[in-house]
Protein backbone atom coordinates (compact mmCIF):
# COMPACT_ATOMS: atom_id res chain seq x y z
CA UNK A 1 0.00 0.00 0.00
CA UNK A 2 0.93 3.26 -0.52
CA UNK A 3 0.95 5.32 2.39
CA UNK A 4 -0.63 9.17 2.14
CA UNK A 5 2.08 11.47 2.42
CA UNK A 6 0.20 13.88 4.52
CA UNK A 7 -2.73 13.79 6.64
CA UNK A 8 -6.11 15.67 5.99
CA UNK A 9 -7.68 13.75 3.18
CA UNK A 10 -10.33 11.22 4.67
CA UNK A 11 -11.96 9.78 2.04
CA UNK A 12 -8.53 8.99 -0.15
CA UNK A 13 -7.08 7.18 2.55
CA UNK A 14 -10.19 5.00 3.32
CA UNK A 15 -10.15 4.40 -0.58
CA UNK A 16 -6.81 3.39 -0.48
CA UNK A 17 -6.87 1.28 2.73
CA UNK A 18 -10.02 -0.44 1.26
CA UNK A 19 -12.30 0.26 3.50
CA UNK A 20 -15.94 1.99 2.98
CA UNK A 21 -15.80 4.95 4.48
CA UNK A 22 -18.88 5.20 7.59
CA UNK A 23 -21.97 7.66 7.09
CA UNK A 24 -20.00 9.61 9.41
CA UNK A 25 -16.26 10.16 10.81
CA UNK A 26 -14.06 12.11 12.50
CA UNK A 27 -10.61 13.77 11.12
CA UNK A 28 -7.53 13.34 13.63
CA UNK A 29 -5.43 13.21 11.05
CA UNK A 30 -5.62 17.11 10.78
CA UNK A 31 -4.14 19.45 13.35
CA UNK A 32 -5.98 22.73 12.48
CA UNK A 33 -7.41 24.31 15.13
CA UNK A 34 -10.74 22.30 16.24
CA UNK A 35 -12.27 25.77 17.90
CA UNK A 36 -13.16 28.21 15.28
CA UNK A 37 -13.34 32.26 15.02
CA UNK A 38 -17.11 33.26 15.57
CA UNK A 39 -18.94 34.47 12.59
CA UNK A 40 -19.26 37.87 13.26
CA UNK A 41 -15.66 37.69 13.18
CA UNK A 42 -15.31 36.49 9.45
CA UNK A 43 -15.98 39.51 6.68
CA UNK A 44 -19.40 39.97 5.11
CA UNK A 45 -19.98 39.29 0.98
CA UNK A 46 -19.32 42.20 -0.29
CA UNK A 47 -15.48 42.46 1.04
CA UNK A 48 -14.86 38.67 0.14
CA UNK A 49 -15.80 39.68 -3.25
CA UNK A 50 -13.62 42.65 -3.27
CA UNK A 51 -10.51 41.25 -2.21
CA UNK A 52 -11.24 38.32 -4.54
CA UNK A 53 -11.05 40.59 -7.83
CA UNK A 54 -7.85 42.88 -6.58
CA UNK A 55 -4.35 42.13 -7.06
CA UNK A 56 -2.76 41.85 -4.02
CA UNK A 57 0.37 44.19 -2.22
CA UNK A 58 3.71 42.36 -4.16
CA UNK A 59 5.24 43.55 -1.09
CA UNK A 60 2.83 42.73 1.94
CA UNK A 61 3.39 46.13 4.13
CA UNK A 62 0.02 46.48 6.05
CA UNK A 63 1.24 42.65 6.92
CA UNK A 64 5.01 42.70 7.24
CA UNK A 65 4.35 45.76 9.67
CA UNK A 66 1.94 44.33 12.06
CA UNK A 67 4.13 41.29 12.76
CA UNK A 68 7.45 43.12 13.04
CA UNK A 69 5.27 45.38 15.89
CA UNK A 70 3.55 42.00 17.47
CA UNK A 71 7.21 40.68 17.52
CA UNK A 72 9.67 43.25 18.30
CA UNK A 73 11.41 43.22 15.42
CA UNK A 74 11.52 45.10 12.01
CA UNK A 75 9.21 45.32 9.13
CA UNK A 76 12.70 43.85 6.57
CA UNK A 77 12.92 41.04 8.87
CA UNK A 78 9.38 39.52 7.84
CA UNK A 79 8.60 38.25 4.37
CA UNK A 80 4.96 36.86 3.86
CA UNK A 81 4.92 33.34 2.59
CA UNK A 82 2.55 30.82 0.96
CA UNK A 83 1.91 28.97 3.67
CA UNK A 84 5.20 27.41 5.70
CA UNK A 85 5.24 24.84 3.25
CA UNK A 86 6.75 27.95 0.44
CA UNK A 87 8.96 29.24 3.29
CA UNK A 88 10.89 25.74 3.50
CA UNK A 89 11.08 25.48 -0.66
CA UNK A 90 12.53 29.06 -0.75
CA UNK A 91 14.86 28.10 2.07
CA UNK A 92 15.96 24.78 0.28
CA UNK A 93 16.43 27.06 -3.09
CA UNK A 94 18.67 29.00 -0.88
CA UNK A 95 20.74 26.57 0.39
CA UNK A 96 20.65 23.96 -3.13
CA UNK A 97 23.30 21.86 -2.99
CA UNK A 98 24.61 22.69 0.62
CA UNK A 99 24.71 20.44 3.86
CA UNK A 100 21.64 20.10 5.72
CA UNK A 101 21.02 18.24 9.26
CA UNK A 102 17.58 17.71 10.08
CA UNK A 103 16.01 17.09 13.26
CA UNK A 104 13.90 13.40 13.04
CA UNK A 105 11.71 12.23 13.21
CA UNK A 106 9.80 15.64 11.80
CA UNK A 107 7.71 16.93 9.04
CA UNK A 108 8.67 15.29 5.46
CA UNK A 109 8.63 18.38 3.56
CA UNK A 110 11.80 19.54 4.86
CA UNK A 111 13.72 16.22 3.72
CA UNK A 112 11.32 16.45 0.65
CA UNK A 113 11.84 20.26 0.08
CA UNK A 114 15.84 19.94 0.44
CA UNK A 115 16.24 16.49 -1.77
CA UNK A 116 14.66 18.72 -5.01
CA UNK A 117 17.29 20.81 -4.01
CA UNK A 118 20.55 18.39 -4.38
CA UNK A 119 21.31 19.37 -0.87
CA UNK A 120 23.09 16.53 1.05
CA UNK A 121 20.64 15.66 4.06
CA UNK A 122 22.02 14.49 7.50
CA UNK A 123 19.22 13.36 10.19
CA UNK A 124 19.82 13.82 14.04
CA UNK A 125 17.76 11.43 15.67
CA UNK A 126 15.59 12.00 18.56
CA UNK A 127 16.05 9.13 21.53
CA UNK A 128 12.52 7.88 22.23
CA UNK A 129 13.43 6.29 25.27
CA UNK A 130 13.71 9.87 26.79
CA UNK A 131 11.06 10.75 25.19
CA UNK A 132 11.97 12.34 21.91
CA UNK A 133 14.42 14.44 23.43
CA UNK A 134 18.21 15.22 21.74
CA UNK A 135 21.82 14.48 23.49
CA UNK A 136 22.25 18.09 23.02
CA UNK A 137 25.82 18.12 23.37
CA UNK A 138 25.87 15.10 20.43
CA UNK A 139 23.42 17.55 18.41
CA UNK A 140 26.01 20.86 18.61
CA UNK A 141 28.89 18.84 17.02
CA UNK A 142 26.75 17.08 14.55
CA UNK A 143 25.59 20.78 13.67
CA UNK A 144 28.36 22.35 13.00
CA UNK A 145 28.98 19.98 10.37
CA UNK A 146 25.92 21.41 8.36
CA UNK A 147 25.44 24.56 6.52
CA UNK A 148 21.69 24.11 7.84
CA UNK A 149 19.51 22.69 10.17
CA UNK A 150 15.87 22.41 10.47
CA UNK A 151 13.84 22.29 14.10
CA UNK A 152 10.61 21.82 14.12
CA UNK A 153 9.42 23.11 17.56
CA UNK A 154 7.35 22.52 19.53
CA UNK A 155 8.01 19.15 17.04
CA UNK A 156 5.74 17.54 14.53
CA UNK A 157 4.38 14.61 14.89
CA UNK A 158 5.53 13.81 18.38
CA UNK A 159 4.43 17.70 20.02
CA UNK A 160 7.22 17.66 22.50
CA UNK A 161 10.23 20.70 23.10
CA UNK A 162 13.50 21.29 23.87
CA UNK A 163 13.99 23.17 27.28
CA UNK A 164 14.49 27.00 26.93
CA UNK A 165 18.46 26.66 27.57
CA UNK A 166 18.94 24.01 25.08
CA UNK A 167 17.77 25.48 22.71
CA UNK A 168 19.24 29.05 23.81
CA UNK A 169 22.54 26.82 23.81
CA UNK A 170 22.18 25.18 20.56
CA UNK A 171 21.20 28.17 18.65
CA UNK A 172 24.15 29.84 20.51
CA UNK A 173 27.02 27.17 19.03
CA UNK A 174 25.21 26.93 15.35
CA UNK A 175 25.33 30.18 15.04
CA UNK A 176 29.60 30.36 16.09
CA UNK A 177 30.51 27.55 14.00
CA UNK A 178 28.84 29.43 10.69
CA UNK A 179 25.56 26.91 10.73
CA UNK A 180 21.76 28.28 10.01
CA UNK A 181 19.30 27.26 11.92
CA UNK A 182 15.84 27.32 11.10
CA UNK A 183 12.97 26.93 14.26
CA UNK A 184 9.55 26.29 12.39
CA UNK A 185 7.11 27.50 14.94
CA UNK A 186 3.98 26.38 12.70
CA UNK A 187 2.31 25.16 16.07
CA UNK A 188 3.93 27.65 18.89
CA UNK A 189 0.34 29.36 19.55
CA UNK A 190 -1.09 25.90 20.82
CA UNK A 191 1.86 25.65 23.83
CA UNK A 192 0.71 27.07 26.71
CA UNK A 193 3.61 28.71 28.57
CA UNK A 194 5.84 28.22 25.81
CA UNK A 195 8.97 30.85 24.83
CA UNK A 196 9.92 31.51 21.17
CA UNK A 197 13.21 31.89 19.10
CA UNK A 198 11.69 34.85 17.53
CA UNK A 199 13.25 36.96 20.96
CA UNK A 200 16.40 35.71 19.85
CA UNK A 201 16.53 37.01 16.25
CA UNK A 202 18.75 40.14 16.94
CA UNK A 203 21.12 38.64 18.43
CA UNK A 204 21.40 35.47 16.29
CA UNK A 205 21.78 36.83 12.17
CA UNK A 206 22.05 32.66 11.38
CA UNK A 207 18.49 32.15 13.46
CA UNK A 208 15.52 31.94 10.76
CA UNK A 209 12.24 31.43 12.56
CA UNK A 210 8.85 30.41 11.00
CA UNK A 211 5.34 30.45 11.55
CA UNK A 212 2.04 29.56 9.93
CA UNK A 213 -1.11 31.19 9.88
CA UNK A 214 -2.87 27.78 8.91
CA UNK A 215 -2.71 25.88 12.19
CA UNK A 216 -4.19 28.26 14.48
CA UNK A 217 -6.71 30.22 13.08
CA UNK A 218 -8.00 27.15 10.87
CA UNK A 219 -7.05 28.36 7.67
CA UNK A 220 -5.66 25.55 5.62
CA UNK A 221 -7.40 26.87 2.52
CA UNK A 222 -5.95 30.20 2.60
CA UNK A 223 -2.09 29.33 2.74
CA UNK A 224 -0.43 31.85 4.28
CA UNK A 225 2.91 31.93 6.83
CA UNK A 226 6.02 33.96 7.37
CA UNK A 227 9.68 33.72 7.72
CA UNK A 228 11.12 36.03 10.28
CA UNK A 229 15.17 36.31 9.86
CA UNK A 230 17.85 38.67 9.15
CA UNK A 231 17.14 41.41 6.49
CA UNK A 232 20.19 39.87 4.19
CA UNK A 233 18.08 36.37 4.50
CA UNK A 234 14.74 38.00 3.66
CA UNK A 235 16.44 39.59 0.70
CA UNK A 236 17.89 36.42 -0.58
CA UNK A 237 14.93 34.68 0.23
CA UNK A 238 12.43 37.36 -1.86
CA UNK A 239 14.60 37.00 -4.95
CA UNK A 240 13.60 33.55 -4.93
CA UNK A 241 9.77 34.02 -4.20
CA UNK A 242 7.08 34.44 -7.68
CA UNK A 243 4.57 37.88 -7.52
CA UNK A 244 1.57 37.62 -5.43
CA UNK A 245 2.35 34.51 -2.89
CA UNK A 246 0.50 36.05 -0.38
CA UNK A 247 -3.11 36.21 -2.20
CA UNK A 248 -5.27 39.33 -1.39
CA UNK A 249 -7.51 37.30 0.38
CA UNK A 250 -4.83 35.88 2.72
CA UNK A 251 -3.11 39.11 3.58
CA UNK A 252 -6.26 40.93 4.11
CA UNK A 253 -7.83 37.85 6.86
CA UNK A 254 -4.27 37.74 8.55
CA UNK A 255 -4.62 41.91 9.37
CA UNK A 256 -8.19 40.69 10.44
CA UNK A 257 -7.52 37.84 12.41
CA UNK A 258 -3.53 38.20 13.92
CA UNK A 259 -4.33 41.02 16.49
CA UNK A 260 -7.19 38.79 17.79
CA UNK A 261 -4.91 37.92 21.26
CA UNK A 262 -7.78 36.57 23.18
CA UNK A 263 -8.71 34.04 20.50
CA UNK A 264 -5.20 32.30 20.74
CA UNK A 265 -5.10 32.38 24.36
CA UNK A 266 -8.57 30.97 24.50
CA UNK A 267 -8.01 28.08 22.32
CA UNK A 268 -4.44 27.68 24.07
CA UNK A 269 -5.89 27.16 27.12
CA UNK A 270 -9.15 24.83 26.12
CA UNK A 271 -6.24 22.51 23.84
CA UNK A 272 -4.08 21.94 26.61
CA UNK A 273 -7.03 21.19 29.49
CA UNK A 274 -8.25 19.60 26.44
CA UNK A 275 -4.96 17.15 26.24
CA UNK A 276 -4.68 16.52 29.19
CA UNK A 277 -8.25 14.85 30.30
CA UNK A 278 -7.98 12.70 26.87
CA UNK A 279 -4.23 11.42 28.87
CA UNK A 280 -5.89 11.05 32.22
CA UNK A 281 -9.05 8.87 30.46
CA UNK A 282 -7.13 6.50 28.34
CA UNK A 283 -7.94 2.87 29.18
CA UNK A 284 -5.29 2.24 32.01
CA UNK A 285 -2.40 0.95 31.42
CA UNK A 286 -3.10 0.01 27.38
CA UNK A 287 -1.53 3.12 25.50
CA UNK A 288 1.94 5.21 26.17
CA UNK A 289 1.74 8.56 24.39
CA UNK A 290 4.42 11.14 23.82
CA UNK A 291 5.15 14.26 26.17
CA UNK A 292 3.07 16.92 23.43
CA UNK A 293 2.64 20.58 24.81
CA UNK A 294 -0.03 21.33 21.87
CA UNK A 295 -2.75 19.99 19.94
CA UNK A 296 -1.70 16.35 18.43
CA UNK A 297 0.43 13.54 20.09
CA UNK A 298 1.41 10.25 19.39
CA UNK A 299 -0.16 7.26 20.66
CA UNK A 300 0.76 3.29 20.52
CA UNK A 301 -0.10 0.52 21.89
CA UNK A 302 1.48 -1.34 24.64
CA UNK A 303 0.26 -4.63 23.68
CA UNK A 304 -0.90 -5.37 19.78
CA UNK A 305 -0.19 -4.01 16.49
CA UNK A 306 -0.11 -0.11 15.90
CA UNK A 307 -1.57 -0.88 11.98
CA UNK A 308 -4.31 -2.93 13.89
CA UNK A 309 -5.09 -0.29 15.78
CA UNK A 310 -4.99 1.98 12.76
CA UNK A 311 -7.62 0.28 10.76
CA UNK A 312 -9.75 -0.57 13.61
CA UNK A 313 -10.18 3.39 13.97
CA UNK A 314 -10.52 4.01 10.73
CA UNK A 315 -13.73 1.23 10.79
CA UNK A 316 -14.67 2.95 13.94
CA UNK A 317 -15.16 6.30 12.33
CA UNK A 318 -11.59 8.11 13.58
CA UNK A 319 -9.23 8.81 11.13
CA UNK A 320 -5.67 8.61 12.19
CA UNK A 321 -2.51 9.90 11.03
CA UNK A 322 0.04 7.37 10.16
CA UNK A 323 3.57 7.12 10.58
CA UNK A 324 4.99 5.40 7.84
CA UNK A 325 6.91 7.98 6.68
CA UNK A 326 8.50 9.38 9.49
CA UNK A 327 11.85 8.06 9.90
CA UNK A 328 12.62 6.49 13.24
CA UNK A 329 8.81 6.15 13.92
CA UNK A 330 8.30 3.78 10.68
CA UNK A 331 4.72 3.36 11.61
CA UNK A 332 4.73 2.28 15.46
CA UNK A 333 2.72 5.04 16.32
CA UNK A 334 -0.50 7.13 15.05
CA UNK A 335 -0.63 10.61 15.55
CA UNK A 336 -3.61 11.84 16.91
CA UNK A 337 -5.43 15.87 17.09
CA UNK A 338 -6.53 17.41 20.17
CA UNK A 339 -10.21 17.75 18.87
CA UNK A 340 -13.80 19.04 20.96
CA UNK A 341 -14.54 17.20 23.81
CA UNK A 342 -17.25 15.73 22.40
CA UNK A 343 -14.90 14.25 19.98
CA UNK A 344 -12.41 13.09 21.93
CA UNK A 345 -14.95 10.96 23.82
CA UNK A 346 -15.22 9.44 20.62
CA UNK A 347 -11.85 8.53 20.06
CA UNK A 348 -11.73 6.87 23.42
CA UNK A 349 -14.12 5.02 22.96
CA UNK A 350 -12.96 4.12 20.06
CA UNK A 351 -9.75 2.56 21.80
CA UNK A 352 -11.74 1.46 24.76
CA UNK A 353 -13.50 -1.22 22.44
CA UNK A 354 -10.23 -2.34 20.63
CA UNK A 355 -9.01 -5.92 21.94
CA UNK A 356 -5.96 -5.44 20.97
Amino acid sequence: MRWPAHGANPRALYEQCGITPPNEYIDFSVNTNPYRLPPSAWPDDEKWAHWAGEYPDPETRALRELVAGQERIRPGQVLPTNGAAEAIYLLASLFAGRRVGVFEPTFSEYRRACLTYDCEVAVFMARKECGFSYDIDEATAWAASQDIIFLCHPNNPTGTVMPEHELRSFIDAADQAGTYIVVDEAFYPFWRGGFTAMRWLGRYPRLIVLRSLTKIHHLAGVRLGYVAADEEVISALKTRQPPWSASQVAQQLALRFLPMASFVDETRERIAAERERVFRSLPAGRYDVSLSVVNFYLLRPRSGRTEALFFHLLKEGIVPRHTMNFPGLDGRYIRLAVKTPAENDRLLEALERWDG
